[in-house]
């Protein structure tokens, strides 16, 4: 390393470690030439160490990647040529919305949730039972599941502990109580201390070896592992209302420089010669917030997380774009167009991203899909990229918190079992507490997902074109087209539902997404 950050005589050997495993699209363009460097190789046609010797041969054409990449981005920092000189990627680009809040962390520091108090709500909405005569209710399954068990015939549906809290202390002024009672399910004397075991085995897995709390959860991490380890190229992309940013950059970056007590030695902050996944606070390029409004439409401030009428700015009085009017080192996108265009290119760079959602705009407009956390998709197979969103509030029948919006058809509405299939899972942290592999599994299953998908598409198409030139042959000779194909019309086959198997109605889950203003920050 410190022979590769000294430089010769010669002007062009400017090497910087920070630039390296930058991202930057112009080096992503040309790093899919095979490794061939010596360490102290200058990146014009002198050596390393001044002596005047030239490089030839396959040394020379990663000169010319060097001068292609300064050419293409002015200002860009040289590299050694080892940096440049990457493997080529596997398969998709993948950019991964990542939600935070009881999806990739499991503690709050906004509401002073901790560890235990997090497990307890997530125990306590996924846990089933019925309403005692006396007023209390009584766990009646001993295993705590995502979805609704199917009560017997003539009893009445099981209920989560959640959702009889909801039903018996509604609305804001029993918001503390449904917190408290939450909090403390598993705890001696509540309804679920049977489950006590399970609440330990939950939060010992978000444990540090030293006993303090973990606030990203080790099935993230080994999404991140996985990823690298398989060559992929991919962004991660956090999403919160919150401003709970700073805390995921921190833990983030400790485990990228390979200094967390849980992956000490991994490498993923780029000096590996790789892609730096460190989140930076306030860099430009990696922090930024929407705002929203019917007067501006949708704008995207990178640079910061502030947000006028939110945290320390709830006082303000101007919560427009103008908000932003005093603020020097942003880059501000303004207009829907705009926002998409940054977006697509900046989420096409491996790297992490941290976009912090406008949450008065989608409160304003009742919770709803259409006002929720924008996520630009690409349904085709042109784009060599995959988008996942990761959400645990998304809803099964009507999205809530999240904006699907296909850059090829951006005025189309999609039906949310469609996309359940192929770009929205709704994360589930009973599961992603217990199995390391939960985020892992959920994009195999969502790439595989697409490819069938694809597969399908293609294989329609041949099958209407085939159609098209049977009834058009069929026409000439003067037969029926059902005919042509070699049979009649059918009266007896069934109606075929091809969803039966994919769709989940939001009766099978937990059913409580009515919450009071203070607690839908959270999300």
């Amino acid at each position: 390393q410190d022979q590769q950050k000294r430089c010769c005589a010669h002007p062009c050997r400017s090497v910087d470690a920070r630039a390296r495993g930058s991202g930057d699209p112009a080096v992503l363009a040309m790093g899919n030439t095979q490794q061939a460097a010596t360490p102290g190789l200058c990146c014009c046609k002198h050596d390393g160490g001044g002596s005047g010797k030239e490089i030839t041969g396959k040394d020379r054409q990663h000169q010319f990647v060097v001068q292609k990449v300064a050419d293409m981005r002015p200002g860009f920092v040289q590299e050694d040529v080892a940096v440049l000189a990457r493997k080529a990627r596997v398969g998709a680009h993948l950019i991964l919305n990542m939600d935070i809040n009881k999806t990739v962390m499991m503690t709050d520091a906004a509401t002073g949730k901790t560890t235990e108090v997090v497990v307890n709500e997530v125990l306590a909405s996924t846990s089933w039972g019925r309403a005692k005569v006396d007023g209390g209710w009584s766990l009646q399954v001993p295993t705590p599941s995502v979805s609704r068990p199917a009560a017997a015939p003539g009893d009445a549906p099981y209920v989560s502990y959640t959702e009889w809290v909801s039903t018996t202390s509604p609305g804001p002024a029993h918001k503390k109580k449904r917190a408290k009672l939450q909090g403390e399910f598993t705890k001696p004397d509540n309804p679920g201390d049977k489950l006590r075991d399970v609440a330990d085995r939950m939060v010992s897995n978000l444990m540090l070896p030293d006993g303090s709390e973990m606030k990203l959860i080790p099935a993230f991490f080994e999404l991140l592992l996985r990823l690298k380890r398989e060559n992929r190229s991919f962004t991660v992309c956090f999403r919160t209302f919150g401003e709970d940013l700073s805390s995921v950059a921190r833990e983030l970056t400790q485990f990228c420089e390979g200094k967390h007590p849980v992956y000490p030695g991994v490498c993923m902050d780029g000096t590996d010669g790789d892609v730096d996944y460190r989140l930076i606070p306030g860099c430009k390029e990696r922090y930024g917030t929407f705002h929203r409004d019917a007067d501006s439409g949708m704008s995207l401030v990178m640079g910061t997380v502030d947000q006028p009428g939110e945290g320390e700015f709830k006082d303000a009085k101007d919560r427009s774009m103008n908000f932003y009017n005093s603020y020097r080192d942003v880059e501000v996108k303004r207009g829907y167009d705009s926002v998409k265009e940054y977006l697509g290119q900046r989420c096409a760079i491996p790297g992490s991203l941290g976009l912090r959602d406008h949450y008065p705009f989608w409160f304003k407009n009742g919770m709803t899909s259409a006002a929720g956390k924008v996520f630009f998709f690409d349904p085709s197979n042109t784009s060599g990229q995959h988008a996942l969103f990761f959400d645990d509030n998304l809803g099964l029948e009507e999205l809530y918190i999240v904006q699907p919006v296909s850059v090829r058809d951006p005025h189309r509405r999609f039906w949310p079992t469609y996309l359940f299939q192929t770009h929205l899972c709704k994360a589930e942290p009973l599961e992603s507490i217990a199995d390391p592999e939960y985020f892992v599994k959920h994009v195999q299953r969502m790439e595989e997902g697409c490819e069938r998908r694809l597969k399908a598409r293609a294989r329609l198409k041949r099958l209407v074109t085939s159609a098209k030139w049977v009834g058009r042959l069929g026409k000439e000779l003067g037969q029926d087209p059902n005919e042509a194909w070699g049979r009649g019309p059918r009266e007896d086959v069934e109606p075929y539902d091809p969803w039966l198997v994919l769709r989940r109605r939001k009766s099978s889950i937990t059913t409580t997404f009515c919450p009071a203003e203070s607690e839908a920050r959270t999300y």
